[in-house]
């Protein structure tokens, strides 16, 4: 029997968290229990967490559980894609959780907006003791002219973009819920080839594919951020050739084409300059990278005289970037490897002080 919402959670590991996440969304009605259906993807764990997931679907009917061999997120949300019968699909991290009946909100929105293709929706970001909103819009609205859906498709890519007030990230799948039907008929996926980013690149295929999407001002969610030492920070010493599949595949789609592109050709750019700047803290000047001072400048030098690289840092403009990638970009265009390590330090000492306020 089809349901009105499939809830899809991919599990690696997370046998800490998961038990707060499924309660967050099983702890509901059961007139809303029976709407529903909550597929657990269990992505070849290897501590309590496929337990877990077991004993949630012996206690709740409405749960399924697939257990499967590890292939990464992305090919865990496909699985529970292709395995949804809900008429509509959402994606939860399984080490974030919901707000009380923020299932039942959901279902309600969906019901009311039944001819969008996404229900694109704000949520809470959490780190530590501290809590804000992310918020997206201003106000709800349906968007449904072109140039309106394009300018929230070069959102995803780089926020401000959309709205310049905000810097609230717009390229995760859990803001989100997807109609089904939308999904299959343009042959939308995850890209399991993408090891960084793809839920920001399915999301902005799936706004490239759109005709409705119905903005709402409706928190469900809560978006776990972990302190600095965490998987987020970790070392990876390949993350500008994992960045370089992303931009290869953005770069060969046809929406570069079509007329009106310039907004998402000016985000594109935005989020290379970005995403740069992510490589500094992950890989360039990661606590962990052990390679001498002098050969770490000498990559960096090598990446920023590369391209897409070296086209977005001379062709973005300045004034759409928020200032701490306004002094990235004009690093980049100096090839300065020097400026950039001591614009991360200064950067790492802000951090380090505001997780002291957030933790104090």
């Amino acid at each position: 029997m089809d349901k009105l919402l499939s809830v899809i959670i991919p599990v690696y590991n997370v046998e800490q968290y998961l038990t707060k996440c499924l309660q967050s969304i099983l702890d509901g009605e059961e007139k809303t229990l029976a709407r529903i259906e909550v597929l657990i993807i269990d992505d070849g764990s290897t501590d309590s967490s496929g337990v877990i997931a077991d004993e949630f679907a012996r206690k709740y009917p409405c749960v399924r559980v697939i257990h499967k061999q590890n292939a990464g997120v992305a090919a865990a949300r496909n699985t529970g894609l292709c395995s949804a019968r809900g008429k509509w699909l959402y994606f939860v991290d399984s080490d974030d959780w919901l707000e009380k009946d923020g299932v039942k909100g959901i279902c309600r929105t969906v019901c009311a907006c039944p001819d969008a293709d996404v229900l694109f929706m704000e949520s809470y970001y959490n780190m530590g003791q501290s809590q804000k909103e992310w918020v997206h819009f201003s106000e709800n609205a349906d968007l449904t002219g072109p140039a309106d859906i394009r300018r929230l498709q070069g959102g995803i890519l780089y926020a401000p973009i959309y709205r310049r007030t905000r810097n609230d990230p717009m390229g995760a799948p859990w803001d989100k819920v997807y109609r089904r039907d939308f999904l299959e008929a343009n042959h939308l996926r995850f890209g399991e080839h993408l090891r960084v980013l793809d839920d920001m690149v399915f999301n902005f295929e799936v706004m490239g594919a759109a005709k409705h999407v119905a903005c709402r001002k409706l928190k469900p969610y809560h978006y776990r951020r972990f302190v600095a030492d965490s998987i987020t920070n970790t070392y990876k010493p390949d993350r500008v050739v994992q960045d370089r599949v992303v931009w290869e595949y953005l770069f060969s789609l046809k929406v570069w084409d079509g007329t009106d592109t310039d907004i998402l050709k000016r985000a594109m750019m935005c989020r290379i300059v970005k995403s740069f700047s992510i490589c500094c803290r992950l890989c360039f000047f990661n606590r962990d990278n052990r390679k001498p001072l002098r050969q770490k400048l000498l990559y960096v030098r090598q990446v920023m005289s590369s391209e897409p690289y070296h086209r977005a840092f001379w062709s973005v403009r300045l004034s759409d970037l928020e200032w701490r990638l306004k002094i990235v970009a004009l690093c980049g265009r100096l090839r300065s490897g020097w400026m950039m390590c001591l614009l991360h330090i200064a950067q790492e000492a802000v951090s380090a002080l505001s997780g002291q306020k957030l933790n104090s």
